[in-house]
């Protein structure tokens, strides 16, 4: 493995002590030497480790050196949400009107590490290992600790509202394989219910067959270490509040919690700065201002609503893919009051509020797109070469937004609340135990598709963005919100 160190400027080589910068270069078919927590590093993404130690000990501990280096980190003038007016515009310049809030993204990240960088092409990132690896707790029995121990975080995000700041951590790799929900359904009345939506190649919708009343054939965690037949209880849907995938996640923290002393380290989605996760902001609204749980989603109604101009925002965080057809994103928001795909609701399942979860899945609308005239970058971009370190950006569609599209030097190829670009949302395919299968390069998001009650959202290795079935197996990298205040306490 080669190294380089870099120093761009001279507040950088300040923090020199405190922080080990880094870029790793493999070569490109050779198997990670350490996997140094399944990291993945390109000659044009740039790492700042916080250190080479994890913040949290085995022993509940949280140690105070590491705690020392983040926190010389991010009270640096550039990273510090005070230094900046309260949250007044979306990147498109659209007036922000929710709670306000001011806020870090990892497009500050990014530039505090590589603050001469004027190629989209070029990224930084600021990443910490938070938790002690935890040895030989493999597996489905053991709650999967020590695949998600190994892990190190990379910082996404960073709200700050009165005395409440909190910072936004994402998983760098997926740890695990889970199937996002069940494949059980009971057909109802009418002709439609015992079928289900799905685009074929050319982009044309039709309704496939389900058989009558299946019987869900998946296995939970919790069926699988305790020797039980599948749950009836996980339906052919794509409502993430109801789902396997879920209920996985939940099992893997109360593991976490159960070794790690750390919950009251931990921020709700429901307790994060400007409620940013909620249905409000990230589902947002149709042009005459109607949102998520209102009713006025009539999805298989002709007139769609929000702006189906690709130029102008996709309403509802809606996108339009290659054969023009207008989709939208649900499920962004935590606390519930989405929509879903069925007439505005799912058959079988009820929709919760999950904003009380500690661990939980990014939605499209924190990673890749805002829509509704929300987000400039409204055509993201991703790898052009997996696994390739030498690898750039490409955008996902070749249609110039305006004239500089591509000479400007504020988009960067990021997009999203988190404004990551395809760096960001890549990983490497090869850290799943199932090399070269579709389901390794794959990773769910909780946001789903209003035309495909049994697909979800995900992005890929490359950093792009798929429909998966939901009944399929595919990798699982969370995100958490970590409170800077309880940690200044210690």
């Amino acid at each position: 493995m080669k190294k380089k160190y870099k120093f761009a400027t001279a507040g950088l080589a300040i923090l020199a002590a405190a922080c080990t910068f880094i870029i790793m270069q493999r070569t490109v078919f050779a198997p990670p030497p350490d996997f140094e927590g399944h990291m993945m590093f390109y000659e044009n993404h740039n790492i700042l480790k916080v250190s080479t130690r994890p913040l949290f000990n085995a022993d509940g501990e949280v140690n105070a050196d590491v705690l020392g280096k983040l926190i010389n980190i991010i009270d640096n003038p550039a990273l510090d949400p005070m230094m900046r007016t309260v949250k007044e515009h979306w990147p498109s310049g659209m007036a922000y009107a929710d709670a306000p809030f001011t806020y870090i993204t990892a497009q500050d990240f990014s530039n505090f590490v590589m603050p001469d960088a004027a190629d989209m092409d070029e990224s930084g990132a600021i990443v910490i290992q938070l938790f002690e690896m935890v040895p030989d707790k493999y597996g489905v029995e053991n709650g999967h600790l020590t695949e998600f121990t190994s892990q190190w975080w990379q910082l996404v995000y960073r709200s700050v509202y009165g005395e409440s700041d909190v910072l936004t951590l994402w998983m760098m790799q997926p740890y695990r394989l889970s199937a996002f929900n069940g494949s059980r359904y009971d057909a109802l009345l009418g002709r439609m219910d015992e079928r289900y939506l799905h685009i074929n190649a050319n982009g044309g919708l039709y309704w496939h067959a389900i058989q009558e009343y299946s019987q869900n054939t998946i296995l939970s965690d919790h069926c699988i270490a305790n020797n039980l037949p599948p749950s009836d209880q996980f339906f052919l849907e794509n409502n993430y509040s109801a789902s396997i995938i879920r209920a996985n996640l939940l099992r893997d923290l109360d593991y976490l919690l159960a070794q790690f002393d750390v919950a009251h380290y931990l921020v709700a989605p429901k307790d994060v700065p400007g409620n940013w996760q909620s249905s409000r902001t990230q589902t947002g609204t149709n042009m005459l201002g109607q949102f998520y749980a209102s009713g006025h989603f009539t999805v298989y109604n002709t007139n769609y609503p929000g702006s189906t101009r690709a130029n102008g925002g996709l309403g509802a965080v809606g996108r339009i893919w290659s054969f023009g057809r207008p989709h939208m994103n649900i499920i962004n928001g935590k606390d519930g009051l989405s929509i879903g795909p069925f007439y505005n609701h799912w058959p079988h399942t009820n929709l919760v509020p999950t904003n009380s979860d500690l661990l939980w899945l990014p939605s499209d609308f924190e990673t890749r797109t805002l829509g509704h005239d929300k987000d400039d970058a409204t055509f993201q971009t991703f790898l052009i070469t997996a696994h390739d370190p030498e690898t750039t950006l490409r955008w996902n569609y070749e249609v110039p937004r305006h004239e500089d599209w591509r000479s400007s030097t504020t988009l960067h190829g990021r997009s999203g609340l988190w404004r990551l670009n395809g760096f960001d949302r890549a990983f490497d395919s090869r850290v799943l135990d199932a090399p070269g299968t579709w389901e390794a390069m794959l990773v769910w998001h909780r946001s789903v598709d209003t035309l495909g009650m049994g697909t979800a959202n995900m992005a890929c290795h490359v950093g792009n963005r798929y429909g998966w079935g939901v009944q399929n197996l595919a990798g699982v990298r969370p995100a958490l919100h970590l409170s800077i205040d309880q940690l200044r306490q210690q």
